[in-house]
């Protein structure tokens, strides 16, 4: 799988760092780990910027409905997506498909993505 997935329970934190080509088997992985272990209503940065992909829109649809199917007892936490400047499109419409559940952002570096997580997301005991 091309996600190393980080989770910091003291932090309520996840960070998965994406490595080569995504295809929708890997992102639907992901998402499954993300709901195995429970950590949905935690801050996530997803760092896509070594990564790239084919996936189109209606991939990502399905990637958010499965989201939006897994029971919560918490609501989900907020998202940093942290894309490439020349190659953000992925995230950008990840970004617009789910940013009316929670907050929702892309960036170009993980230290500013870490930085409006911080800032402006309460840890979710």
């Amino acid at each position: 799988m091309p996600f190393k997935l980080d989770i910091f329970p003291p932090d309520r934190m996840v960070v998965a760092v994406a490595r080569g080509e995504i295809t929708l088997a890997d992102l639907m992985m992901l998402v499954k780990e993300l709901i195995d272990s429970g950590t949905l209503p935690y801050r996530k940065i997803i760092d896509i910027t070594s990564a790239t992909s084919a996936l189109g829109k209606e991939e990502l649809e399905n990637i958010a409905e499965r989201l939006r199917a897994a029971p919560l007892q918490r609501p989900r936490g907020p998202l940093a997506i942290v894309a490439d400047g020349n190659r953000g499109e992925l995230g950008r419409l990840f970004m617009s498909l789910t940013s009316d559940e929670r907050p929702v952002q892309v960036f170009r570096s993980i230290h500013e993505a870490r930085r409006w997580l911080l800032a402006n997301s309460k840890i979710v005991l």
